[in-house]
């Protein structure tokens, strides 16, 4: 930014979108460890294949939980309330495998489709794949 600046000789104003700077990380990261896309809504590798599927098996109860990063913030009730679908199902399945455990009603949350314009929904399939009892071949 600081070299356009320069090459203008004026100040420049960069407005990032807060989405893209989530989901552009994560899609990379999907398919450098699994395989390209074939659609807005499909993966090519076997992780990818399963997120569709990612509500019809099985809850592990002693799933491994995940802690690496600093802790999350505990939002305040009201907070969890104002969020969209996506956004409250997102904040409980992280809370969920940071702690290790799964609300029993969070597993009742339906997840929508994959869509390749909501990675949101793709990370909520993720973590919820994190929790069941499979493995990511697809062995139950």
């Amino acid at each position: 930014m600081r070299k356009l600046e320069l090459h203008h000789r004026r100040k420049l104003v960069w407005l990032v979108c807060n989405l893209h700077t989530g989901e552009l990380p994560l899609r990379h990261l999907i398919v450098g460890l699994d395989g390209p896309t074939l659609s807005e809504k499909q993966f090519s590798g076997p992780i990818g294949k399963l997120l569709d599927s990612a509500t019809d098996f099985e809850i592990n109860p002693n799933f491994t939980r995940i802690s690496v990063g600093p802790p999350l913030i505990k939002l305040p009730d009201k907070v969890i309330q104002d969020l969209s679908t996506d956004q409250h199902y997102g904040y409980k399945i992280v809370c969920a495998v940071r702690d290790g455990v799964l609300p029993a009603g969070l597993a009742l949350l339906e997840i929508w489709p994959v869509n390749h314009s909501r990675w949101l929904t793709t990370a909520n399939r993720l973590l919820r794949l994190w929790c069941q009892n499979m493995d990511f071949k697809g062995r139950t």
